[in-house]
């Protein structure tokens, strides 16, 4: 049976969400049962001493290599995949060395600080001919993927797109329950705020939705908190236009109040869909209607269908679309196909999130 060993560098929140879904990929045997391959979760690289430390009080996750020094990581021939977790600023040297070493690389968004950065990882995987997949996980949600086949299913009862309008948003990712990560206040770290460390995730989604078709954005960015100075930027709008004439709305916030949820509006001629209170697990209502007719879905039928037509297990995983990401990653290396999204994909979101800087500081409007 083949073994596929696995590496993780920066162990933080995001860190454990992958590794409980690489787990369960594990435990329900999908690889094992599929390719006769198996998992083997063997170093976890972090650089605070503490952290590690109780990781290998505990032996997590059968881990057999816990460290603070990443050569321990990129030095070692055994590893197969390497997991790039870390605060941003530290993804393109991770990965630089990940993929001169030979490993197959899933980096975590954003991917780097700027589109330069973006250009030279593309340039680095071709060069080494190696797999690479980005954690933008919402293009393996399940609710997401049901989104998109009502629209495409009811085309001609929808009639033409007349507007959608995004909202997204969360409880400052500091210090909190939900998001502890502290090291997002530092902009040496993470650079920017709501935006670029959290709504790189929504600029994907509507790309992936419109089919990359924008015509151009105008940004209103402001920098309120006094958390962070009034550096990071904690309020964006964006007013985009896809072709043929879609007008899109993309509002993103982070505040002091304890939620993290979306709400997305879809007009038609004759129709209108409604996610709303959409967590990563789970939401309020999702909802669409055609002239006076109003469907109503549930989460677990939207799990089973997906399940069903998309190959995957029939379970409840802990962390949702975390394991389909995962799940499609690791298959993409046995079946040595092009991991989705890839580098490309998430260069786009970037690209499209530094125009909305310039909109914003230069009060124009970029043309795409």
């Amino acid at each position: 049976m083949r073994s596929l060993n696995i590496g993780l560098i920066g162990v933080g929140n995001i860190a454990i969400t992958h590794l409980t879904s690489l787990s369960e990929i594990n435990s329900n045997e999908v690889l094992r049962k599929k390719y006769n391959t198996s998992l083997h979760i063997k170093t976890l690289i972090d650089i605070e001493e503490k952290k590690i430390q109780l990781l290998q009080k505990k032996r997590a996750y059968g881990a057999e290599v816990f460290s603070t020094s990443p050569r321990d990581l990129f030095d070692d021939d055994d590893i197969d995949v390497i997991y790039i977790s870390t605060p941003t600023r530290f993804h393109f040297e991770h990965f630089e060395r990940a993929v001169e070493a030979g490993k197959h690389v899933f980096v975590e968004k954003p991917l780097a600080f700027g589109l330069p950065e973006i250009k030279k990882m593309i340039a680095l995987q071709k060069r080494h001919d190696v797999h690479v997949q980005v954690g933008l996980v919402l293009r393996h949600c399940p609710i997401f993927w049901k989104l998109k086949t009502i629209m495409k299913e009811h085309e001609d009862k929808f009639g033409e797109p007349l507007a959608m309008i995004f909202r997204d948003d969360q409880e400052w990712p500091i210090s909190t329950l939900a998001h502890p990560s502290e090291w997002r206040k530092d902009p040496d770290l993470a650079r920017a705020g709501c935006l670029f460390e959290h709504s790189i995730h929504d600029v994907d989604l509507i790309e992936s939705i419109c089919g990359g078709t924008l015509k151009h954005l105008k940004s209103n960015i402001k920098y309120i908190s006094n958390l962070t100075s009034g550096i990071l930027e904690d309020s964006a709008m964006i007013q985009m236009e896809y072709a043929p004439e879609i007008p899109v709305s993309l509002i993103s916030i982070w505040h002091n109040v304890a939620r993290d949820q979306r709400r997305i509006e879809f007009f038609f001629e004759r129709a209108f869909v409604l996610l709303d209170g959409y967590e990563i697990l789970r939401f309020k209502t999702f909802r669409y209607q055609i002239g006076r007719k109003r469907k109503s879905l549930k989460l677990i039928d939207i799990q089973k269908e997906y399940a069903l037509l998309n190959g995957v297990p029939d379970i409840v995983p802990t962390f949702g679309p975390y394991f389909y990401e995962n799940l499609g990653f690791l298959e993409s290396i046995i079946e040595d196909v092009e991991p989705q999204p890839g580098l490309e994909v998430g260069f786009r979101a970037h690209e499209i999130i530094e125009a909305a800087y310039e909109s914003s500081r230069k009060n124009k409007i970029i043309t795409f």
